[in-house]
């Protein structure tokens, strides 16, 4: 089987490595050591008012134990809360607290810290470039296994 001269599945994962480090490092200096930084998309997948954890779990393509062990643990740090939902008295809704919502910035602005700093080092038209070449990348492997990977 002939061989391919570039790696860039171990780049792509490299760089997705140093990246979660550098953004966990960021937000520590920001007060949020303890935010499990793997799960930061869950704070997206919340509506305004509050989700329930089924649909949370639907949204982030996890199965519900998995998303209820992952709502429980940021609970327990300050990032979410869970109240009755106000159409179900039996049910709940997950929301953000205060922490989660001033959390939710902090990402934002690492975020953008982020692409500033690879936009100076690469500049602008070269960052463009590697942004289309990754989001060509995810459509491929998506379209690989039939899924719309986002």
């Amino acid at each position: 089987m002939p061989t391919s001269p570039n790696n860039v599945a171990r780049s792509m994962m490299a760089a997705s490595r140093a990246y979660v480090v550098a953004v966990t490092a960021r937000l520590a200096l920001r007060g949020y050591e303890d935010f499990p930084f793997a799960s930061a998309s869950l704070l997206w997948l919340m509506d305004e008012g509050g989700t329930r954890s089924t649909v949370l779990a639907q949204r982030g393509g996890v199965t519900k134990q998995a998303m209820s062990q992952l709502v429980r643990l940021m609970e327990r740090q300050g990032y979410l809360e869970q109240v009755p939902d106000a159409t179900d008295t039996r049910a709940k809704v997950v929301r953000m607290t205060e922490r989660g919502e001033a959390v939710k910035t902090a990402c934002v602005e690492v975020r953008d810290e982020m692409n500033r700093k690879l936009a100076a080092a690469l500049g602008s038209d070269e960052a463009g470039r590697l942004e289309a070449h990754l989001d060509a990348a995810t459509t491929l492997f998506g379209e690989m296994v039939g899924t719309k990977i986002q």
